[in-house]
């Protein structure tokens, strides 16, 4: 086997959408050499593996997760992934939104959205019942069905309303992170450098790297390299080009966006955008 191959052989992923489901994303995927970066979604993310086993970070704890586990992280809750053992991984995870999560809350009778305080869970027969939802792609009613049942399981055997590491809403630690936040959203094309945002904040730069500690768990690089790849993932979307997207998002050209977005979607932006 060619070396081409050999390595579509090892790494595979696929992204499906659930339109009875709010859009619901579904991931598919199988890795041996991939890493992801670390990153953050708006959503929440179920997963389970399936085989081999997966070595990541959820808010500030490092995991192993074994076939069977299953992988719950929080909104805005920093993470990333890459093999526990020399085959890899593969596993199945779905990206649900605060629409859903709600009217799962709403059924429950919950006060409030589910906030879950461990990344990994042991429930080999909900593992099971979220995995045979998950592969009832192209049968829409039978999936959209299986998989509420699915969440539902999972909010009500986890959702305790907790979450690691939560920030706190108050303090000039806080209001700064705040400021630097929306710095960032508004110039993401720019160039940064920790002066400029220690500026703007009145501080040092030492207090800034301290300031993204604290409430994000991440580096201002990361920070910003997570936001940027929010962004181009908005406006493929909506269709602009990608050579466009790179320079509206602050990437060199598309070369580099697009090393950059595969490690953190694990798979191109030509691929994302189809499934999209």
């Amino acid at each position: 086997m060619s070396e081409a191959g050999e390595q579509r052989e090892r790494e595979a992923a696929k992204l499906t959408r659930h339109h009875g489901l709010g859009g619901l994303e579904m991931l598919a995927a199988r890795y041996r050499d991939h890493a992801y970066a670390l990153h953050t979604h708006p959503t929440w993310v179920f997963g389970v593996v399936v085989a081999g086993v997966e070595k990541l970070r959820i808010g500030r704890r490092q995991h192993l997760a074994p076939a069977g586990s299953m992988i719950i992280v929080n909104p805005e809750e920093p993470h990333d992934g890459e093999k526990g053992i020399p085959a890899g991984w593969a596993y199945r995870t779905c990206y649900p939104g605060a629409e859903l999560m709600g009217e799962i809350a709403e059924d429950l009778e919950l006060p409030g959205l589910p906030m879950f305080g461990d990344g990994i869970v042991v429930a080999p027969e909900l593992a099971l019942a979220f995995v045979k939802a998950h592969r009832l792609a192209g049968q829409p009613l039978e999936q959209e069905g299986a998989m509420l049942v699915a969440l539902g399981e999972l909010v009500k055997r986890f959702g305790d309303g907790k979450r690691r590491d939560r920030a706190s809403g108050g303090g000039e630690a806080a209001r700064r992170f705040r400021l630097y936040g929306d710095i960032i959203e508004a110039e993401l094309s720019a160039g940064f450098d920790l002066a400029h945002l220690a500026s703007a904040g009145g501080v040092t730069r030492f207090q800034v790297i301290r300031d993204f500690n604290r409430a994000a768990g991440m580096t201002p690089g990361q920070y910003l390299r997570d936001r940027r790849i929010r962004a181009a993932s908005a406006l493929m979307k909506a269709g602009m080009p990608l050579a466009e997207i790179a320079a509206e998002t602050g990437f060199a050209d598309q070369s580099h966006l697009t090393r950059v977005f595969k490690t953190v979607k694990g798979m191109s932006p030509g691929a994302w955008r189809a499934a999209a």
